[in-house]
């Protein structure tokens, strides 16, 4: 019984303080409100800032993600090929290795060592050369690198091109890298004439025929000039005599007989006359008379027949000329007849 008052008795006051205990923190809560305000606020702001951090956060993993996603997609690879023009050749003829490597993106992706020529066997390096090239295939750039290697045989058989190795840095990922190609056989067969085409051919036959052309030409050229030469000299006229041109002027002023014109024939046969002594014996005759003429002649040496003959041509065409005497017909033609005389006596 003593016991059972002891334990209500406790409980009684352990409740009795517990409530005061609360009560008290009541009070003091109730005078702290203006602080319970402040805190409440501070754990709210506290809360919001760490949900809009955390969105952030999710954002940034998004984008992180997405970037991520595009390295991966920037990350590119490096196709090599080697090939060579024909797989076998004849001896006397060379042979062409292209060796190429393509991208996508541009030129400037890769930073490309310098290649070094391949090792071979029955073949020599003559020389080689290099060539980028970049084009749009899609929509998207496309870029190549390409050399050419041109090399000679040096012997019959099985030739051998050994590996090319290709190294490179890639300039966005700075990862280095090398890429080799595989070694290639080639026939070499013996050494063939080489057949000239049809159209050489016929050049050929058309410039000898040109040539043909020209040469026959000349020398019928040259046989026609020698043969119009012999020609010439077989049958050359022989110049006419000072007798024989003047015997022509008096044939044609014998028209003159038969036209009647005794007066205009007169005047000629004179002048015909004068002209010959001139050119014949370097006298001057211009402006003498038929004496002063005549007396000129004898100093000449004349036959006595000749000086006396051209007295009297001159004397009758004096007398036409100055006294106008009326001349027949048959006088004319003896005066013609005394002059052909004269100049025929003369001729050698």
């Amino acid at each position: 019984m003593k016991m059972g008052i002891d334990k209500r008795l406790v409980k009684f006051i352990l409740i009795s303080f517990g409530a005061i205990d609360v009560i008290k923190l009541l009070k003091v809560i109730l005078k702290m409100r203006f602080y319970l305000v402040i805190l409440l606020s501070l754990i709210w702001v506290f809360s919001a800032s760490s949900w809009i951090n955390s969105q952030a956060d999710s954002v940034y993993g998004e984008q992180s993600l997405a970037s991520g996603g595009q390295d991966r997609t920037m990350e590119t690879k490096i196709q090599l090929e080697a090939s060579v023009d024909r797989p076998e050749l004849p001896f006397n003829e060379k042979l062409t290795l292209t060796v190429q490597a393509s991208w996508d993106g541009k030129q400037d992706r890769f930073k490309i060592t310098p290649i070094t020529p391949p090792e071979c066997q029955k073949f020599e390096i003559l020389g080689s050369s290099s060539v980028n090239e970049a084009k749009m295939v899609e929509g998207k750039t496309k870029s190549t690198k390409t050399f050419e290697f041109i090399l000679k045989p040096t012997e019959t058989g099985i030739g051998r091109i050994g590996s090319v190795l290709f190294s490179y840095v890639d300039n966005v990922t700075e990862d280095s890298s090398s890429l080799s190609t595989q070694p290639i056989s080639v026939t070499i067969n013996p050494p063939v004439e080489k057949k000239a085409s049809r159209y050489k051919i016929l050049l050929i036959i058309a410039i000898a025929l040109i040539f043909i052309y020209v040469i026959y030409s000349a020398k019928k050229k040259t046989k026609k000039i020698k043969i119009a030469d012999q020609t010439e000299k077989e049958v050359k006229i022989p110049e006419k005599t000072l007798e024989e041109r003047k015997l022509e002027t008096l044939s044609d002023l014998s028209l003159l007989i038969s036209e009647g014109k005794a007066d205009e024939f007169s005047s000629k046969v004179y002048k015909l006359t004068t002209n010959y002594l001139e050119e014949k014996y370097q006298i001057f005759t211009t402006g003498k008379t038929t004496n002063d003429i005549i007396n000129s002649l004898s100093t000449l040496n004349l036959p006595e027949e000749q000086i006396a003959l051209l007295k009297d041509i001159m004397s009758t065409c004096d007398l036409v000329k100055f006294a106008k005497e009326m001349v027949e017909k048959e006088r004319c033609e003896e005066i013609f007849s005394k002059v052909k005389r004269f100049l025929e006596q003369n001729v050698k």
